[in-house]
């Protein structure tokens, strides 16, 4: 299969994802900022996996600029360069990896806090080490393809990673949004909060699933362009944006639900709910 070298299909879109993947990061950093600013009182677990997120994302992030730089600047009027495959291209799916499956993991943690079911907990743990583990396959092999146009042979890799890590966010965001449903009491002030971490929960899992579709559709069906590039190099970032949103709204969650003291029963035991499954530090 011949690649196609034409500029505008092939470093146009590594253009475009790696000053997406740039803007998304700066507002990554900025979370992990407020996040460090806060000096939240959270388990060294959760601190960890802030900072393993930090250096993941600053890693990645820096090396897709050497990669530009090396593609627009060193090999500037070299289009057969453009068909070579750099390590940062093909390191991406596993960095990706690494940062979605332990944030999967703390997420099916915060379920497993408000359904107190093992076995939810135990099959979303499953599907992301399942999505972790195709993941590495599908950059392992990418390490492996040193042109391009020999790209296509990724493909089965990569649309079943991305199935199962839709598949895998879909049924966190779907099992949240039902916990959290069934904790109404309908108390104005408890619901609103409610709604507004569904609200939350939702939209960030509706944007990492259009990256990971649009990773798919483009990676699968325009085999002869770097299009796919735009929803893969962020990827990861998005990750880290959702993890540190969840972080970072707890203050004003927690403010918002306590407010004035109301002696009441039921939302006592919401409060204590919540608390450990979404607003605990």
């Amino acid at each position: 299969m011949a690649y196609s070298t034409d500029i505008n299909l092939v470093l146009g879109p590594i253009v475009i994802g790696t000053v997406l993947n740039g803007f998304i990061y700066g507002i990554c950093f900025a979370q992990f900022l407020t996040y460090w600013n806060n000096c939240f009182k959270d388990t060294y677990i959760i601190r960890y996996l802030v900072g393993w997120t930090f250096l993941l994302d600053t890693f990645h992030s820096g090396a897709l600029f050497y990669m530009l730089w090396a593609y627009v600047v060193t090999n500037f009027g070299n289009p057969i360069f453009l068909t070579a495959v750099l390590w940062p291209f093909s390191a991406t799916p596993i960095v990706t990896t690494l940062t979605s499956f332990p944030i999967q993991i703390f997420l099916s943690w915060r379920i497993r806090q408000l359904s107190q079911s093992k076995k939810v907990f135990y099959c979303l743990v499953f599907m992301a080490a399942a999505q972790g583990s195709v993941g590495l396959a599908c950059s392992i092999s990418a390490f492996k393809v040193p042109d391009l146009a020999l790209y296509h042979i990724l493909v089965p890799y990569v649309d079943a990673w991305q199935v199962l890590a839709v598949a895998t966010d879909a049924s966190i965001s779907i099992l949240l949004w039902y916990h959290l449903s069934q904790s109404r009491t309908g108390q104005k002030r408890s619901d609103c909060v409610i709604q507004r971490v569904i609200r939350t929960s939702v939209e960030t899992a509706a944007f990492g699933a259009f990256f990971c579709i649009m990773d798919l559709i483009t990676f699968t069906v325009l085999l002869r362009t770097n299009f796919h590039v735009i929803f893969a190099f962020p990827m990861g970032r998005i990750y880290t944006n959702a993890l540190l949103m969840n972080l970072n709204s707890r203050p004003s969650l927690r403010a918002e639900f306590e407010g004035p003291f109301i002696p009441d029963i039921a939302l006592d035991q919401l409060s204590s709910r919540l608390c450990n499954g979404v607003l605990s530090d």
